[in-house]
């Protein structure tokens, strides 16, 4: 029998798991790669990725104008709703306030009144003095 050489045949061997490594590698580059992208494509809001495309005609577009308006406008109401409630109960207190200081105004008055129609009470009259040139 002929010796053939151990050579080839061990380096092709050799060569079937390093290209199975090499594979696995490559595979599991990709897979890390896949997921970054992945993870970057999660983070990013739905909304954003919903992005509403333009309208195809010039109905539809109208439409979303008007959609977009009538939410505007329903915000800005709410708005003026909330304000308005909260002058009225500032009005409110005010006008409490100054009910409680005109009934204060009014007692005062009164007593001012009635301390005028009271009689002064009477003062003591000195006694005429004596004029000094009499002799």
């Amino acid at each position: 029998m002929p010796e053939q050489s151990n050579y080839p045949r061990s380096a092709r061997l050799d060569d079937q798991p390093r290209n199975r490594r090499l594979s696995i590698v490559v595979f599991a580059l990709i897979a890390v790669g896949l997921l970054a992208i992945l993870g970057v494509y999660e983070s990013i809001p739905v909304a954003e990725r919903r992005a509403n495309p333009p309208p195809a005609n010039e109905t539809a577009k109208a439409v979303h104008d008007l959609q977009t308006s009538q939410q505007r406008a329903a915000d800005q109401l709410k708005a003026l709703q909330q304000t308005v409630s909260s002058d009225q109960a500032e009005i409110r207190r005010l006008s409490e306030e100054v009910t409680a200081l005109t009934s204060k105004l009014e007692t005062l008055q009164q007593s001012f009144a009635s301390a005028q129609r009271a009689p002064e009470p009477l003062q003591p009259t000195e006694p005429a003095k004596q004029k000094r040139g009499a002799r």
